[in-house]
This record gives C-alpha cells, structure tokens and sequence, in this order.
C-alpha cells in the first residue's frame, strides 16, 4: 500500500467543505487553510489555520512542519494572492496541486451585462442618479471612493452597528439563502436600477442574476483573476476526489 503524507485543502470556496468531509471517510490525513474566519458555514473538521501567510518563505516553511504532500486548492475564485503563492510552493516543493474552480457565469440573450476587469472599473462605470445594489462586501468598499450613483447598497451576511464609510452607501443585512422571488422584492423594494457582483459562479448564489434578469436590471459582472498559467484544474468535487485517488 502506497503511504500518502498529509493532503492541505486551501478552503475559501463552499466546495472545500464537501471535499474534506469524502477525503476524511476516505480516511485521508487532511488539514485546511483559510485566509480569514468564515460566518456563513459550519467549521472545518479538521486542524485549520485561519488567516493570510506573511511571505512565500513562511507558506513553504508550514508546508514542510505539516508534511504536506498534496494540496488541493478550494479557494475562493477572487482569492488570485493565496492561489499565485500556492502554485509557486507547490512548484518549489514538489507537491501535487489542483485548482478547484466552478465553471463561470455566462449571461443569456435576455440579460442586460457589461463586463468589467476590477470592481473599481466596475464602480466607476455608474452614472448619476443609478441606484446600485452591490454583494462583494465591506472589505472592497475603497473601490467606490468616486461612486456617482444615487445610493449604493452594500450587502451585509451579518447585522452590524458600524456606519458606512461613505455617504451614499447604506448596509443591507440578510442571511444566506436568497431565494429568487426574496432577491426580486429586496431589488424593487429599494429601486435597485443596477446590480454589481463578482463572477464566483455555481448555483448557490445565482438567484441574484435571475432577480436582475426578470426585473430587467443592469448588472456589472467583474471578472476572475487570471489563473497562473498551466496548473491543472478540474470544476468539481467528483473530479477532485478522482484526481486524489489516482496519486
């Protein structure tokens, strides 16, 4: 029996958690990485550290402590730092890498898109009097410094107390799902005449595109990150485990 070392899931992405739950009943020693706490799943059930790396050096050095092997890598698809280190220690190290990454949105003829490279490109392609609905997070809120729009509002997992950075933007606070008829009356309720969002892809948070879609609203979809080039890349939790098991 071929002896296998420890496989590091990078998680960020929903799939990490499916993932680690078949290599654990596969009886896999696994261990999982997270660039910050996660408020919208349940915990990983296994040894995680929680937060960024400092440098390349100190990624490759807890690599080596961990006895890593393998690294698949769930991140999230905006995640482009974690996933160009990653691939780099990989390379160094001699591991084996795999990039999970769900297929991307695609608009239908009746959807009303512009694409744009960043969302700061995206921020500064509204024009006055549009009223914005945006569901990137408090974390890139700097992007809409020089927001024109009428009234921006920002998506919020979890209540906060905390004000706005800006004047024109208002936190909205819900808990995940958002069914599609819940996302239609929210968009109607609040005169939304343009959505924003990132392109992660998967079914689990498409019901924003079609609210957008029946409603007839403007959306602009920012673009992934360009991956590094040549590392292997499957879309799914199936392909991932049928990778694993044929190291």
């Amino acid at each position: 029996m071929v002896q296998r070392g420890t496989t590091l899931v990078m998680a960020g992405a929903r799939e990490a958690h499916g993932l680690i739950s078949k290599l654990l009943a596969r009886g896999r020693q696994v261990i999982a990485s997270l660039p910050a706490p996660e408020r919208t799943f349940d915990a990983l059930p296994v040894p995680t550290r929680i937060g960024a790396f400092g440098d390349q050096a100190a990624l490759e050095d807890w690599l080596r402590s961990e006895k890593v092997t393998c690294i698949i890598d769930a991140s999230h698809a905006f995640d482009a730092r974690i996933v160009r280190q990653t691939v780099h220690a990989a390379t160094r190290l001699d591991l084996r890498y795999l990039r999970v990454l769900r297929p991307e949105w695609t608009p239908g003829r009746q959807d009303r898109w512009s694409q744009f490279r960043s969302l700061r490109k995206a921020a500064e392609a509204v024009t006055r009097g549009e009223r914005v609905f945006c569901n990137t997070g408090r974390a890139n809120l700097d992007a809409f410094e020089d927001f024109q729009g009428q009234r921006l509002y920002i998506r919020q997992n979890h209540p906060t107390t905390d004000a706005p950075p800006f004047g024109f933007a208002r936190f909205v606070s819900g808990q995940p799902p958002y069914p599609q008829l819940q996302e239609e009356v929210l968009f109607r309720e609040l005169r939304i005449t343009r959505l924003i969002c990132r392109n992660v892809g998967g079914s689990a948070s498409i019901s924003k595109l079609l609210a957008a879609r029946r409603l007839g609203l403007r959306v602009s979809m920012v673009a992934r990150p360009d991956p590094p080039g040549h590392t292997p890349r499957v879309e799914t939790v199936t392909e991932a485990l049928a990778w694993e098991a044929d190291g």
